[in-house]
């Protein structure tokens, strides 16, 4: 936590957790739209702290560890049907937002737009970054922690670091753009006491269900934005035109030279285009 809390890091009581989340708002106005920003598995609130810089200062910015990740860490109930999105209704009311803009990276992608089907009225519009929905073959890690056991397993057999900087790098579409102290702190959040099992207990949740539902896309009538990295790795570009055929109303957008997260590998261009998107 001394590590890789922020200097303005808050934490909430919340569902049997103490939630890890940053609230930033530099528009100097207290009534300030609001922006919630959800990140991928294995990863943290920190992966959006430079879309964070730039779009304070047009918004209330909100970013969350999320429940199972980062400083958050397990959820008692580890992983169920509609976890996320009724966690973040609790989340939401315990702020006392009524309505905010979802941006969500894979698997926090997944959590922004069953979030805005399930409570239409407490969502404006949605950004969704190279996200989680169609069925796809994610990386071998990932499979290997959703079989039987493989939670348990992972929990308890140290991870060697240089194999966790080998599986970040593969979301970065050029490797020279990813640092060490990001590396370090994937590394450092993942070997957190019960975040391997948690992520594990996710993952096996989406294994034994073939992917994920996404009946829930059709009741999403908010705009949305759909940005993807054209190199990536672990979910494939093509599902921009599956998110397209299933959200008629979306715009999209492509980045050549990026991987799996746009927000984090060229935070500056691909912030442009959110900012765009939510202003216009």
């Amino acid at each position: 936590q001394r590590r890789h809390e922020m200097s303005d890091s808050r934490y909430l009581e919340l569902q049997g957790m103490r939630v890890h989340y940053r609230d930033v708002n530099n528009t100097g106005n207290p009534a300030a739209p609001v922006v919630i920003m959800l990140h991928g598995i294995f990863a943290s609130l920190h992966t959006w702290n430079d879309w964070t810089d730039s779009f304070s200062q047009h918004f209330r910015v909100i970013s969350i560890d999320n429940p199972n990740f980062g400083l958050t860490g397990p959820h008692p109930q580890g992983m169920r049907k509609h976890l996320y999105s009724d966690f973040l209704n609790d989340f939401t009311d315990a702020l006392g937002i009524q309505q905010a803009h979802m941006v969500g990276n894979s698997l926090g992608g997944w959590m922004s737009w069953e979030f805005a089907a399930r409570f239409p009225h407490k969502v404006s519009k949605a950004i969704l970054l190279d996200s989680a929905g169609f069925f796809f073959m994610p990386p071998l890690v990932l499979l290997s922690m959703g079989l039987p056991f493989g939670g348990w397993l992972a929990s308890r057999t140290p991870i060697p670091r240089q194999a966790l900087y080998a599986i970040v790098r593969t979301t970065y579409g050029r490797k020279e753009r990813l640092q060490k102290p990001v590396m370090d702190r994937y590394y450092d959040l993942l070997m957190r006491p019960g975040n391997r099992a948690a992520a594990a207990a996710v993952l096996r949740f989406i294994r034994n269900r073939a992917g994920f539902d996404t009946r829930p896309l059709q009741q999403v009538k908010q705009p949305v934005l759909v940005m993807w990295g054209k190199n990536d790795g672990w979910i494939p570009v093509a599902h921009v035109e599956k998110f397209r055929q299933a959200l008629p109303q979306a715009e999209s957008v492509i980045y050549d030279d990026c991987g799996h997260m746009p927000m984090e590998e060229i935070p500056q261009r691909s912030a442009v285009d959110a900012l765009r998107f939510l202003q216009q």
